[in-house]
Formats: C-alpha cells, sequence, structure tokens
C-alpha cells in the first residue's frame, strides 16, 4: 500500500498537479488518496527520503521549487557517479536491458512529444545504468539525487520547448559506446548528456521558465 501511495504521489508532483510551494499534511494525503494516516506518513516519509518533497512545519511536506544553485549541484554530484558506471559497464560490454527498454520508451515519447514520459524513461534510464553495476552503495548514492533530478527536469520541461528527439539521440549514444566497448567514449558521452541537460535548464531557467532563481 505504502507503495502504492508513492507511486501515485510522486506521479501527481511530476506532472504537476500538486504545486510546489505546497504543504502537504498526512491528513491531506489521507483524505486525498483514501488511506490510512499511517501509509499517508509513510508515503511522504518515502519521497522526502527520495527528494521530491522536503520537510515542513508540522509535520507537513513540502514540494520544493528547485533554484538554478540546485540544479548546478544536482548534475554535479550525478556525474562522478554515472561515469563510472558507464565505464564500468563499457569495459565488460554490458548493456543493460532496462535502459534499452528505457530507451525504447524515450523514443516513443519523443515521437509523440509526450514529454511527462519522456521525463519518467530519461529517469529510468539513468536508474538502470547504475543499477546495472551491481553495487548497493553506488545505487544507493545515486538514489539520493535523482528523485530531486526528475522533480527538476519535469518543473522546467512542463513550460520550456525541449528537443526530445535530439535528447534521446544522446541516450542512444551512450549505449552505443557501452555495446562497443569504448570506456572513454561512454563517459563523454555521459558528461555530454549531462552538461547539455544542466546548460539547457539553467537557460530556461534564467527566462522564468518553472524554475526559481
Amino acid at each position: 500500500m505504502t507503495e502504492s501511495l508513492s507511486d501515485a504521489l510522486r506521479q501527481q508532483i511530476i506532472r504537476g498537479e500538486v504545486a510546489p510551494g505546497l504543504r502537504l499534511t498526512e491528513a491531506w494525503v489521507a483524505s486525498r488518496f483514501d488511506v490510512a494516516r499511517p501509509t499517508a506518513k509513510a508515503g511522504l516519509d518515502r519521497l522526502v527520503a527520495e527528494g521530491l518533497l522536503r520537510r515542513g512545519p508540522r509535520r507537513s511536506s513540502i514540494v520544493p521549487q528547485l533554484s538554478t544553485e540546485d540544479i548546478r549541484d544536482i548534475y554535479f554530484s550525478r556525474e562522478p557517479v554515472e561515469t563510472l558506471a558507464v565505464r564500468t559497464l563499457a569495459e565488460a560490454k554490458n548493456v543493460p536491458s532496462d535502459a534499452q527498454q528505457a530507451l525504447n520508451m524515450m523514443r516513443l515519447a519523443a515521437e509523440q512529444s509526450l514529454h511527462s514520459d519522456h521525463t519518467e524513461a530519461d529517469v529510468a534510464f539513468h536508474r538502470a545504468l547504475v543499477a546495472a553495476t551491481g553495487s548497493p552503495r553506488l545505487q544507493r548514492m545515486h538514489g539520493t539525487v535523482m528523485g530531486e533530478a526528475q522533480l527538476c527536469i519535469a518543473q522546467v520541461r512542463r513550460t520550456a520547448s525541449t528537443d526530445l528527439v535530439d535528447l534521446t539521440a544522446r541516450h542512444a549514444a551512450i549505449i552505443d559506446a557501452i555495446r562497443a566497448g569504448d570506456a572513454g567514449i561512454a563517459e563523454e558521452a555521459m558528461r555530454a548528456d549531462l552538461h547539455g541537460c544542466r546548460d539547457m535548464l539553467l537557460a530556461d531557467a534564467a527566462k522564468g521558465a518553472g524554475v526559481a532563481v
């Protein structure tokens, strides 16, 4: 039940149905999703741990409005973990099936201009790469920042113009390098993707496209 609640609330936050700045109490969540208060508390705790919510006063939780400094730090934190992951996978020529599936979903979403679906597949792609290293500690480190990463991407993409086809191609280049066993190119492709996404988000934030400066 807690996992189902967390998934449902996560989707509403990512899709903007629960607005940034809104205070979520256990009573509000319990009423909105027709669950018991302990389940509401557990669901909120999980999303706080993921970075999609932040603790507020009186046991409430708040959907954060991420700033440009948040964006810079999120991508700074992701880079060493994700470049290590793709180097490890490329050295073994190990293309994770979950990452390939996420890439296929990105292509489909790009063809139909489905930004929210593309964001979900994008995040799933990066999670799959790190998970495939087999390191639970690396995965935990990555998990602490990916909730916020998904939130900042979603907050900007709701109002910004994003070339989903080009973005998908950058992810395909990562998979191609892993499959070829070229660790150096895999790292370069990952950096190109992360830096490109970071710079796009910062540019759109500077134009007032949904992220606080």
